[in-house]
């Protein structure tokens, strides 16, 4: 866009990497791209923990279902996810995982992620750190691993959610950040049965399919799960209500 100013432009050994801030209403927002027309985070520089993308709004649905005392995140771009865990859930312990050295020491520079002793990152491939197995178990997994063109492959397959399984506690979630196309994606469908009992998904504006999947059947009443959700709305200060409402149960063993 016109108004925006480069703060950062470089590359690695993966690709290019951008660094952008524009202003809006809210203050200043920063976006970090790995491509020409890409956006991998866009942060409110005076709030990182106020999530700006819808997808990363639908992902937080995932706190109606559990109280992580630990977390995994795999793929930290700007580190969105990982300060919004932090501000929304206390006392929460995150290990985010991330391939780029560069993306993460940009992520605190310019995106506001936290230096705290709650927050371990890990410069690894999110399937090689899964494979790697005997880390500590915890009580949700998010991928969010994406490249400059679309969401990789891996997180799609039948090892990616088996090990991401394994990485849970007996009651644990998982969520996915995929495309409107994957909500039949045949591997994807099949592994989630075998691993969990409590399948849900929303479909975004954005064309991004959210899937939130729990080890263990929820019973809430819909009124209990909006009323937990305006308590996390207020504390992460953006309101999740519109995700809450695209997001629908699903069987994965009828695809």
């Amino acid at each position: 866009m016109i108004d925006d100013t480069v703060l950062f432009e470089g590359e690695d050994r993966f690709g290019p990497i951008r660094v952008t801030e524009q202003p809006s209403l809210m203050g200043p927002l920063r976006v970090l791209g790995f491509g020409p027309a890409d956006e991998q985070s866009r942060t409110l520089v005076k709030k990182p923990w106020v999530l700006q993308h819808e997808y990363t709004q639908a992902m937080m649905l995932s706190l109606l279902f559990c109280t992580p005392k630990r977390a995994l995140v795999l793929g930290v771009g700007g580190g969105c996810l990982i300060s919004a865990l932090v501000k929304g859930v206390k006392g929460i312990k995150v290990t985010g995982v991330e391939l780029r050295p560069l993306v993460t020491e940009l992520a605190h520079k310019y995106f506001g992620l936290p230096q705290s002793k709650r927050i371990e990152l890990v410069h690894q491939d999110a399937q090689s750190y899964l494979d790697e197995g005997g880390h500590k178990k915890v009580d949700l997994v998010m991928a969010d691993i994406y490249g400059a063109d679309a969401v990789a492959e891996d997180q799609l397959k039948t090892d990616f959610v088996t090990q991401a399984a394994a990485q849970l506690k007996s009651s644990g979630v998982l969520v996915l950040n995929c495309w409107a196309e994957h909500q039949r994606h045949p591997q994807l469908m099949a592994a989630l049965a075998i691993h969990f009992v409590d399948c849900r998904g929303a479909l975004l504006s954005s064309g991004n399919y959210v899937i939130i999947a729990s080890k263990v059947e929820d019973t809430q009443s819909g009124k209990q799960l909006r009323e937990k959700l305006s308590k996390i709305s207020d504390v992460l200060e953006v309101n999740l209500g519109h995700c809450l409402s695209r997001l629908e149960a699903f069987d994965p063993q009828s695809f």
